[in-house]
């Protein structure tokens, strides 16, 4: 049963005119992104249409796909303006065949070079230029080494040293020292007085 059928099925049981509905099906043109977004147009995929991204289960409505380039799967590049208006559809196909065997001979063609270029390498001269590169450096390197020993030879004196005067207990030698000082002045104070 087809949807007019229904449709007209319906009004009769409804007690409605049985006048001619006619259902306008519409159609889309969909595509894939190489990312996995599905899109799609109302109508043919072409310069002018609107293209929208499918949102899924849940949306109320697909927004509009966003503004740049988008390449398909099946090898499209699709330029989407503002509001998801496409300005521009190219077919990348033969594009994309063409560099990719652009890309190998170019790939083919340095490492033909580079092997050229391992074959004439020079052992010798690149020595010579790291030993000329390096010179300025080694006289740096022996005035840092003379320095560097003069800091340990101060370091191990003072090292050497220690930290504080040690702590001796002189409390005896004190209380002597104290004592025979009484003592001296109170002889003095007697001899004062006995005189």
């Amino acid at each position: 049963m087809t949807v007019e059928n229904a449709i007209s099925k319906l009004r009769v049981m409804l007690g409605a005119d049985t006048e001619t509905v006619t259902v306008v099906e519409k159609s889309f043109a969909e595509a894939k992104l190489v990312d996995g977004t599905e899109v799609y147009t109302e109508g043919e995929l072409q310069d002018g249409a609107i293209l929208f991204v499918r949102a899924g289960e849940g949306a109320s409505e697909d927004p509009f796909a966003p503004a740049g380039k988008h390449e398909t799967t099946d090898g499209k590049l699709i330029t989407v303006g503002e509001n998801g208006e496409i300005s521009k559809i190219e077919d990348m196909g033969a594009e994309v065949e063409a560099s990719e065997e652009d890309k190998e001979e170019v790939k083919m063609e340095e490492e033909e070079i580079e092997i050229e270029e391992k074959k004439e390498f020079d052992v010798e001269g690149m020595l010579e230029g790291i030993a000329t590169m390096l010179e300025p450096y080694t006289d740096e390197i022996k005035e840092l080494k003379k320095e560097l020993s003069l800091l340990q030879e101060r370091f191990n004196v003072v090292a050497d040293e220690p930290a504080t005067k040690p702590v001796r207990n002189n409390f005896s030698k004190t209380k002597q020292e104290a004592e025979s000082t009484l003592a001296t002045r109170m002889d003095a104070l007697r001899a004062i007085r006995n005189k």
